[in-house]
């Protein structure tokens, strides 16, 4: 998936979890948490240089793609453990709101990229690739268009309740 995909599916993701998980940020810390899921949707593609988030930071994301490879640590629920962990050291509710944004956005990214055909190594350090059953090329118009199209819907959807 490309960097629009996950930063739509992030906030879909964001918006879902705040729906359903019934979380009262009050405004500044909403907004934290927004931008939490945003970075966390994008922060997994660390691993490849000329992604959106790679290009920002070419000498982390080099040196992560020489030792690791693409989709292998930073795809993994090992890496969304520590991302959580860290956050979790952020002191206060603004804290919270970034442990639990950049859990949100992490998570929804390994889920987008489990829909492409290459799939993703989730249980790192097993090298063994999963994808979902049904799968889209990414890039694609029909396929990843009508991903982020319903993502979109989800978004207007559950932030007019959400208001």
């Amino acid at each position: 998936m490309n960097a629009g995909t996950h930063t739509i599916g992030a906030l879909a993701a964001g918006t879902a979890v705040y729906w359903a998980g019934s979380l009262s940020f009050p405004g500044p810390e909403a907004a934290v948490y927004m931008a939490a899921v945003t970075g966390g949707g994008l922060l997994p593609d660390i691993c490849q240089p000329f992604s959106w988030i790679g290009r920002r930071t070419r000498p982390v994301s080099t040196m992560i793609q020489k030792v690791f490879g693409h989709r292998t640590i930073t795809h993994s629920i090992l890496f969304v453990a520590a991302l959580y962990f860290c956050a979790g050291l952020i002191p206060y509710d603004w804290g919270m709101a970034v442990q639990y944004g950049i859990t949100t956005g992490a998570v929804s990214h390994l889920l987008l990229d489990m829909m492409t055909p290459q799939g993703i190594h989730i249980l790192y350090p097993v090298k063994q690739k999963i994808s979902f059953p049904l799968t889209t090329k990414t890039g694609s118009i029909t396929g990843e268009g009508t991903i982020s199209f319903l993502m979109l819907c989800w978004i207007v959807y559950s932030g007019m309740h959400i208001i």
